[in-house]
């Protein structure tokens, strides 16, 4: 197992609560939303570094780029 590392940080309220919502949908709790997240903004960050792109399909079947920050 990688060597894990404490980390507090300040989070807007709105955004913990998001991310508490989609764990809980999971049936995660709040860390492992968090860890979650993180891994698939890094996932992301790097296709889009290699010159990908990200998609979304919407429930309409148009196709959508999306723009990360």
């Amino acid at each position: 197992m990688a060597e894990a590392y404490r980390v507090t940080t300040n989070l807007p309220a709105d955004l913990v609560e998001k991310v508490k919502s989609a764990a809980a949908d999971k049936g995660d709790n709040l860390t492992q939303g968090i860890k979650s997240a993180l891994a698939t903004k890094v996932y992301l960050d790097q296709a889009v570094a290699e010159g990908g792109k990200v998609l979304i399909e919407r429930k309409n079947g148009s196709i959508v780029e999306v723009h990360l920050p």
